[in-house]
């Protein structure tokens, strides 16, 4: 059995191509996601007239990617260097090199469509606008802490910018809520806050329109017989406002919550509460101005079907109780 040397050419090949082999793997490595497990969107800015070599700076100080170096590089291999637009953009450490440069070079936007559902409360409004970058969490709790925002963040489609101030984002909404729900609550002009106070408890309480209505008018009845209103969503409300950075979402009720001694709490005191717990849309508000006559006094949901079910009595209700509610 023979050997054969290897030739001075070959072993320098060899080595060339482990080389190689070892900077692809590094280079690969530089140009991967920061952390893939973190999708944290970030605004990131791209200025006008700003080099590719300031921006993957930019890009490396704000965490979203490995190596400004690298960028440089897979950007100047790429032809991307130049291609890069200024605009905002939406970004995360879950996205590679290559998907961070396929973003730039589209071109960004400083606007974003948001939907505010029905009923929404200013600090579930408050954390839908930030999850989307309009704000930062607590700017719109902030804006008016005495709550008198409430109300009057009309449910509906906007278009915000990202990293807006509070003080225009309240302005686009007030504007949507002079233009649609006040021209309706100004109907009956002494009653307008009651109204809306009403219209958003309706909002959290009834899915249904018609049944907004007759409970409308049970809650007017009761208010007239200066009997609580026992509504469970006002002492969710109640509960948030304790501590509106741990949910802004109706959280599940216990026994203890129902003790909660706030104005909000209408098991505790009677009459509507001082304010509204939401922001009612317009079949709400016309449920308000419009209520039903019944011979109904208490209601209740199905949590099952959200279906509400009337009595007309306490034992029925009672009996509704266990039915609906404690059988489930």
């Amino acid at each position: 059995m023979s050997s054969f040397p290897l030739k001075r050419s070959q072993i320098v090949g060899a080595v060339v191509i482990i080389v190689i082999l070892i900077a692809g793997f590094f280079f690969s490595h530089e140009l991967s996601a920061v952390n893939a497990a973190n999708m944290a969107t970030v605004v990131f800015e791209v200025k006008q007239g700003e080099g590719f070599r300031a921006v993957a700076d930019d890009l490396s100080a704000a965490r979203l990617i490995r190596s400004s170096k690298a960028f440089d590089l897979f950007a100047l291999i790429g032809g991307r260097g130049l291609a890069l637009k200024p605009g905002l953009y939406r970004l995360d450490p879950a996205m590679s090199t290559a998907q961070i440069l396929d973003v730039l070079s589209k071109g960004g936007t400083n606007e974003v469509t948001v939907t505010i559902p029905e009923g929404s409360n200013m600090y579930e409004i408050d954390a839908i606008l930030s999850s989307a970058l309009v704000i930062h969490p607590g700017d719109l709790i902030n804006f008016h802490a005495d709550g008198s925002l409430e109300g009057k963040l009309f449910p509906d489609t906007y278009q915000f910018s990202i990293d807006s101030n509070a003080s225009s984002v309240v302005q686009e909404f007030l504007t949507d809520f002079n233009t649609k729900a006040l021209p309706l609550l100004n109907a009956d002009p002494k009653d307008a806050q009651q109204n809306l106070i009403l219209a958003s408890i309706l909002e959290k309480e009834v899915p249904d329109e018609s049944d907004q209505q007759i409970v409308a008018g049970i809650l007017l009845k009761r208010l007239a017989a200066g009997i609580p209103l026992d509504v469970d969503a006002t002492v969710c409300y109640a509960k948030i406002m304790e501590n509106p950075t741990s949910t802004p979402f109706c959280p599940a009720l216990t026994a203890l919550d129902f003790e909660i001694d706030s104005p909000y709490n209408t098991y505790l005191y009677r009459g509507l509460p001082p304010g509204p717990i939401g922001n009612p849309g317009v079949s709400a508000i016309m449920a308000a101005l419009h209520p039903d006559r019944s011979p109904y006094w208490y209601y209740l949901s199905d949590p099952k079907t959200g279906k509400t079910i009337f009595a007309k009595t306490l034992d029925e209700q009672n009996q509704n109780r266990v039915k609906y509610l404690e059988s489930n």
